[in-house]
């Protein structure tokens, strides 16, 4: 009997909490599982006896046997495969650091049972590269794209675009925190003629700036695609880039040869839900410029009413069983609230 939903992720993930509760609401059980919590929070045992691997993960609240598991939803973690273990140092932390990345690694490896999505995957699906190649094998329409810190070879492809502004953008969306204060650093253009000395700093995403209509996220749920155009041509600030400010949302349908190519690349990295980020030029036609394999949903479903929590707890629960399940169990609040935890 698989009935478990196990959710891994981090104490402050709203996409999770509202996922549980969409779930809780269909008498379906979910084991959230923080990786950071382990192990001086939680505890993982692994039984490996005549070729079978068991298991079970427990947390102050309940246990869950990994044969008992219908699916595992990889959505946030701060202890991801990894980290800065140190193979050589003597510290006690970084012993118990180095045990438990192994350990966490044999359960993801060992928990046969539906992913969304697999953590080896999603690094995969993550290189930004990769994503390129792919959705222009899949059949979607790609900037010419440089990743580089050689200002020589910046400089020739700035060059190479004559008339054409160069747009940049980082290769992993993190917050900067300088002599100006906090801020994400946003896709924007290259002015012509300025200096490319800090380009040594770090790597750097360099391609030609296309115009845009309007911008599309589409977000892929098991064999479902919803998309949103995001009006962001109307303001300065939203112009390059829709993150900048607000912008009026509303729904949209892509042509069946753009989804079809959306599932082709989907195939590619073998996972079944993602966030792809897309402009729709004046010409009507569709630039692909990032998958986001984890990427945030929730928005679009608060502000446009898209099934988005429906569509993935029904993913989620492909593979549910109902067997030895009371289907007219109602939780009570405190039960509820456990099971968020």
């Amino acid at each position: 009997m698989a009935s478990t939903v196990l959710i891994i992720t981090n104490e402050l993930d709203e996409h999770a909490d509202a996922i549980v509760f969409e779930l809780l609401k269909r008498n379906v059980p979910v084991f959230r599982f923080h990786p950071e919590d382990f192990p001086h929070a939680c505890s993982i045992s692994i039984e490996i006896q005549d070729g079978r691997i068991e298991g079970e993960i427990s947390n102050e609240y309940r246990s869950v046997a990994f044969k008992d598991i219908c699916a595992a939803w990889f959505r946030r973690s701060q202890n991801l495969l990894g980290g800065s273990i140190r193979l050589t140092s003597t510290a006690l932390d970084n012993y118990v650091k180095a045990q438990s990345t192994v350990t966490l690694s044999t359960l993801y490896e060992s928990l046969q049972t539906l992913w969304v999505c697999h953590p080896h995957k999603l690094r995969r699906a993550d290189i930004k590269a990769l994503q390129l190649a792919e959705a222009s094998k899949a059949g979607l329409k790609t900037p010419h794209t440089l990743i580089s810190n050689d200002s020589a070879k910046v400089a020739a492809f700035v060059e190479s675009l004559r008339e054409t502004e160069c747009a940049i953008k980082p290769l992993v969306a993190l917050g900067v925190s300088d002599e100006q204060g906090y801020r994400l650093p946003l896709t924007t253009t290259l002015p012509k003629g300025h200096s490319l000395d800090s380009v040594t700093l770090a790597p750097t995403i360099f391609q030609p700036y296309v115009d845009k209509a309007a911008e599309l996220r589409c977000v892929v749920i098991g064999e479902k695609i919803f998309s949103a155009k995001i009006n962001s041509q109307t303001n300065e600030s939203t112009r390059r880039d829709w993150r900048g400010g607000d912008s009026e949302l509303e729904i949209f349908s892509l042509p069946e040869d753009v989804e079809a190519s959306i599932h082709r690349l989907m195939d590619s990295f073998e996972i079944n839900f993602a966030s792809l980020d897309m402009i729709l030029t004046p010409e009507g036609e569709f630039v692909f410029l990032e998958i986001n394999p984890n990427g945030q949903w929730l928005w679009l479903e608060e502000e446009l009413g898209l099934p988005l929590l429906a569509s993935m707890a029904d993913l989620l629960t492909t593979n549910y069983s109902l067997e030895g399940q009371c289907a007219e169990y109602e939780w009570d609040s405190s039960q509820r609230e456990a099971y968020a935890k």
